[in-house]
């Protein structure tokens, strides 16, 4: 019923959300609202009496922006650029994008599912590692070239 805070019901009175923001154009209570999900709610409002922040599980390695993977051919997944060295996914065995001796580009691991849910982009990697929290142990479906692998990896808290 409001847009400024309140609480999102639905017509049954029940919370499906909490709105945010309102988008207008003549600065009245008039034009499209935001909300954030209620299941999203649930699940951050704990950690943020817990830690005072949001706190993502993820694995701390650079994906290429989806533009970039489809120029590179990657049309199904999530193309690792870069991983630090010393990360639980370094630990694990993930491989990054890298250059030939020649300059040519050698594409890095290809992450294709987590826990057998199916990844076709970087937008949908990070959902999926949104259901996890740090510490859960993940098996990612890797391309590496024209086989197909699994790693077992321990998510850790994402860096900003």
């Amino acid at each position: 019923m409001t847009n400024s805070g309140g609480p999102l019901l639905d017509s049954k009175g029940s919370l499906i959300g909490i709105n945010t923001a309102i988008f207008t154009r003549t600065g009245t209570s008039a034009g499209v609202g935001f909300a954030i999900p209620s299941s999203t709610v649930l699940r951050i409002v704990p950690q943020l009496i817990q830690f005072g922040k949001v706190v993502r599980a993820g694995l701390n390695v650079d994906i290429a922006p989806d533009l970039i993977a489809n120029q590179l051919n990657v049309r199904n997944g999530a193309l690792v650029l870069q991983v630090p060295a010393n990360s639980v996914a370094a630990k694990a065995g993930l491989n990054p994008t890298t250059r030939g001796f020649a300059g040519n580009i050698v594409l890095g691991d290809i992450i294709v599912a987590v826990d057998n849910k199916p990844v076709k982009s970087k937008a949908e990697l990070l959902k999926a590692l949104d259901d996890y929290n740090v510490g859960d142990k993940v098996v990612l479906m890797i391309q590496r070239g024209s086989e197909k692998l699994e790693l077992p990896v321990v998510l850790e808290e994402q860096s900003s």
